[in-house]
């Protein structure tokens, strides 16, 4: 294991999430949820990720896991539910394990179909943290660590010490943590959903899962976790007001009082997000020779029909198109900046039907200088706009933690950003007589007339102060984003997880 001072002796770590990448990806869960299991096996960690099998998405994958259990037995309400257990190992340290059960994840989407949320995901998501617990008794795992993520697993820490699992031996040593990726999603449903937990009414109270009269699966989460933390400092004390933690400050406030809330960065794949060698992009290039990054720029800009300009400033932009993102406001202040200043725009995304109507409208209005895609970015249009752009625009009301603003650094793009959340902990706000230590340029207060004077400020030092723009980029290229540094954070979280308890 990699020599870490707060671990002599590697753990045994259990996750259970909803998603993970390759196998089946909603958001950036499910980058977390593959990359950080193979970071902290890197260091020496054993790893095992449960998650569903989400038969219509990883049916043709079904032939290369072995069956680990055929028929693991799982209470549900009045009842036991079979489901299958599946083990893909992909080295001696990390497996993910699946859970087959065709009535409640052999569906079209993972958690709604055509925008619709299915009827019976509270019983769905029950059922899955029950199983993870089972599987974990029956397989004799014995974890360090059992790490949930959102309010899908969160149930899991709630059973850990509960009657049915708490003096049982596969849970003797465990200590447990829940990371929130956005405190927005919270798995509130009826309370009638209590009777398939088999935990009683008990634990209908405002300690556990009661809320405003309902269950809130996130909230039990937080309560009975023993550590807990989202994926940014800044968001971790964002969430700690009412503006931003969605009614759950008290619950917030409660954690963070006794010192058991933190803020953890994601990490980035510096393998795949690298100009050095990314086989999508046209021209290599490093923080040492930064030539390459022009034609990159050229190619972007042929790709999506603008005039091939090395002078003129290039916004890229690639996001779910939704009110959070602040997109409304951006299609405001290029309603004024397209219209009198010498810019490029390039836009990809998809989401709400509004937004995308503003935007296209804009394209179709200023074609010189906007561009659109509405629909699924693949891997080399998102290489390319990050390489190509001279800044990324990331305009948004709250954000979590954020990846986009530290794959454009990665590529000398240089994020202009609201300083909200991993946004405002990751991009260094510019100052004239400090180039060389600065990453991008934030505005503090979202609204149309403080973007434009941001995007314009930018763009004046990129026209008038163009060394200063390339030790920018040079910073904003050496900064270490790689999940090997947020592995070492998670240790942290996980020994302070059972030192504390």
């Amino acid at each position: 294991m990699a020599k870490n001072s707060d671990h002599e002796k590697p753990l045994h770590i259990v996750m259970a999430c909803s998603e993970a990448h390759p196998y089946a990806k909603t958001g950036g869960l499910a980058d977390v949820a593959f990359s950080l299991p193979a970071a902290l096996a890197k260091r020496g960690h054993k790893v095992s990720v449960f998650m569903p099998f989400y038969n219509q998405k990883m049916a043709p994958m079904k032939l290369r896991y072995a069956s680990r259990y055929e028929m693991l037995p799982v209470p549900l309400g009045d009842r036991t539910e079979w489901a299958q257990v599946l083990e893909h190992k992909l080295d001696k340290n990390l497996s993910f394990y699946f859970i087959e059960f065709n009535l409640f994840f052999d569906r079209p989407g993972l958690y709604d179909w055509n925008g619709v949320e299915y009827h019976d995901n509270a019983k769905r998501f029950i059922f899955f943290s029950r199983a993870c617990m089972e599987a974990i008794k029956v397989l004799q795992m014995e974890p360090d660590i059992l790490h949930t993520h959102d309010w899908h697993t969160s149930l899991c820490n709630v059973y850990l010490k509960s009657h049915l699992y708490k003096d049982q031996p596969a849970f003797r040593k465990c200590k447990s943590a829940l990371t929130i990726h956005n405190i927005g999603y919270q798995g509130v449903y009826h309370k009638s959903n209590l009777f398939w937990t088999q935990l009683g009414w008990d634990y209908f109270n405002f300690t556990c899962l009661e809320f405003h009269d309902q269950i809130n699966l996130l909230k039990s989460g937080i309560l009975n976790a023993d550590m807990v933390n989202t994926v940014s400092p800044t968001y971790a004390e964002e969430i700690l007001s009412p503006s931003y933690a969605f009614n759950l400050e008290g619950s917030l406030q409660n954690r963070a009082a006794r010192g058991h809330l933190r803020g953890i960065i994601n990490g980035i794949d510096v393998n795949i997000w690298n100009p050095e060698r990314d086989s999508l992009i046209s021209t290599h290039y490093s923080a040492v020779t930064l030539a390459g990054k022009s034609e990159c720029k050229r190619a972007l800009q042929q790709k999506f029909g603008l005039q091939q300009r090395p002078d003129v400033p290039l916004l890229g932009s690639l996001s779910r198109l939704a009110y959070q993102k602040g997109f409304d406001v951006y299609a405001d202040s290029l309603e004024e900046l397209l219209q009198t200043d010498d810019i490029q725009v390039i836009v990809i995304g998809s989401g709400e039907y509004y937004l995308q109507e503003r935007l296209n409208s804009l394209c179709i209005r200023y074609p010189e200088k906007c561009k659109v895609y509405i629909g699924y970015c693949n891997d080399q249009l998102a290489h390319m706009l990050e390489a190509g752009s001279d800044f990324f625009v990331m305009p948004s009301r709250y954000e979590p933690c954020g990846l986009n603003q530290m794959y454009s650094m990665r590529y000398g793009t240089l994020p202009i950003v609201r300083a909200t959340g991993g946004l405002e902990d990751t991009v260094i706000n510019y100052e004239p007589e400090k180039p060389r230590e600065c990453t991008g340029f934030k505005l503090w207060e979202l609204y149309p007339h403080a973007l434009t004077n941001t995007i314009r400020w930018a763009v004046s030092i990129y026209k008038n102060e163009p060394d200063n723009i390339d030790a920018m980029r040079r910073c904003a290229m050496k900064k270490d984003f790689s999940w090997n540094h947020t592995a070492k954070l998670y240790e942290a979280l996980y020994n302070d997880a059972h030192r504390k308890f």
